[in-house]
């Protein structure tokens, strides 16, 4: 159960960030001469969602051991 919860969740997060992409976009290319609500709520959202995307999503924000260099390797470039 709590795997397909996961699951739904992780599904609408993805959804909501491809559309808030997309608004910002659309926002950018001068295609929202009117923004509806839904646009500016996407647009007010999009950077919590990049936010929560390079914070436990993302390689580079993790603070994981695969994909830091190895210890040696930082004491040999000096």
């Amino acid at each position: 159960m709590k795997r397909l919860l996961l699951l739904l969740a992780g599904f609408g997060y993805l959804v909501l960030l491809i559309e808030a992409i997309r608004a910002a976009v659309a926002w950018w290319q001068g295609e929202l001469a009117q923004p509806g609500w839904d646009d500016i709520v996407l647009l007010g959202l999009l950077p919590v969602l990049a936010w929560i995307w390079w914070r436990f999503i993302s390689p580079f924000g993790r603070d994981c051991p695969k994909c830091a260099l190895p210890p040696d390797a930082d004491e040999g470039k000096s």
